[in-house]
């Protein structure tokens, strides 16, 4: 029996940050899905467990704490891909997530993905 690939949500608003993003992740063997707003994200968690989310916090309709508190409250693993510095989120939900800091090494990127999606 084929197993299911793992799905890979990918939260980004730029678009080669994006592209790159997701064609680290197919080559690892992720199936990947790109959304660049909440609202997009939150249709997508309506119908689908993803087994990992990558997450840049500023989207471009908003901040995404509110996916953030989703992801831990449903307790799927999520990377923090972004800019601004852990300590800035010390008290809230991104705290609950991986981080990697943008710009990344692809390799660096995936090590981060697969540990925090239990495959590394």
């Amino acid at each position: 029996m084929v197993q299911p690939r793992p799905i890979a949500l990918v939260l980004e608003d730029e678009p080669l940050i994006s592209m790159d993003v997701e064609q680290t992740l197919e080559a690892a063997g992720f199936d990947v899905v790109a959304v660049a707003s909440c609202v997009g994200a939150h249709a997508f968690l309506d119908h689908t467990a993803p087994t990992v989310v990558i997450v840049d916090i500023m989207l471009m309709d908003g901040p995404c704490h509110h996916i953030a508190d989703r992801l831990v409250a449903a307790g799927v693993p999520f990377v923090v891909h972004s800019a601004d510095h852990p300590r800035d989120y010390v008290d809230t939900p991104f705290a609950a997530g991986t981080w990697i800091n943008k710009p990344s090494v692809a390799s660096e990127f995936l090590a981060a993905t697969l540990a925090a999606a239990g495959a590394g």
